[in-house]
């Protein structure tokens, strides 16, 4: 779990479009800082890419881990839940369960570096999210979404994200998707679905490719709302059953 040049790109770009702090910031998973000294002259053109004033030296910081690049992107304070303390984590629990309430409403921002894909009660860790984030917090999260089968116990898709926000009704999308781990980072927008009216699919490829999430808490309903469906059959038996 953590950060390489891919998900680098990712976080500088979204930090440059969103313009805002990242506030009190919860990892899920002590988050790895994932790029040596083979790939700094990447990471420096990442850097350079969005025209940040950060170094390579700003973001590595010296303990193998990710708090020095996220203090740069502005995170206020950091801690990290787990369910063993064997990477040092503040908060110990297991995300399949559901969260206490004295975590409700606490982070601004919530970073899953490659966490959802290893937790099996998938619908308990996203409801855990949503109560931890304060209203107006992000979600950020990185997954595999394909040729990494036997990584965890999922790979992605966009679809899963799309609806699983637009029916929870608290959440509103800033940016999903896709990123081919080969080369520069070139990520590419995934659209959701429900609007383009088709399903997008990437088949396969000769490298893994990862999952972008970033959406934005704006409510704070007591649930979830109903339990997402894929949309073009949704939208199929909407048409069958019409009068």
């Amino acid at each position: 779990m953590g950060v390489d040049v891919y998900v680098l790109d990712f976080l500088v770009g979204l930090s440059s479009l969103l313009k805002r702090s990242l506030g009190d910031t919860l990892w899920l998973g002590r988050q790895g800082f994932h790029i040596g000294p083979e790939q700094r002259r990447s990471a420096e053109d990442v850097l350079q890419r969005y025209n940040s004033h950060l170094s390579f030296d700003d973001i590595a910081g010296k303990t193998h881990f990710c708090e020095s690049l996220f203090v740069s992107l502005g995170s206020s304070s950091i801690k990290s839940m787990d369910i063993s303390s064997f990477e040092g984590a503040d908060i110990i629990h297991d995300l399949n369960t559901p969260i206490s309430e004295d975590n409700y409403n606490t982070f601004d921002t919530i970073f899953d570096g490659g966490t959802l894909e290893h937790v099996f009660h998938l619908p308990n860790a996203l409801e855990n999210v949503r109560k931890m984030l304060r209203v107006g917090g992000l979600f950020i999260s990185v997954n595999a979404a394909n040729n990494q089968l036997g990584h965890g116990f999922y790979q992605f898709s966009p679809e899963l994200f799309w609806s699983y926000f637009r029916e929870s009704g608290d959440f509103a999308v800033e940016r999903i998707m896709l990123m081919p781990c080969a080369g520069m980072p070139n990520g590419m927008d995934a659209p959701d679905p429900a609007v383009t009216g088709r399903r997008e699919e990437i088949g396969s490829t000769p490298y893994p490719t990862y999952l972008f999430v970033a959406a934005r808490k704006i409510g704070a309903s007591e649930t979830t709302g109903t339990t997402p469906q894929q949309s073009d059959y949704a939208a199929m038996w909407k048409w069958h059953e019409k009068p």
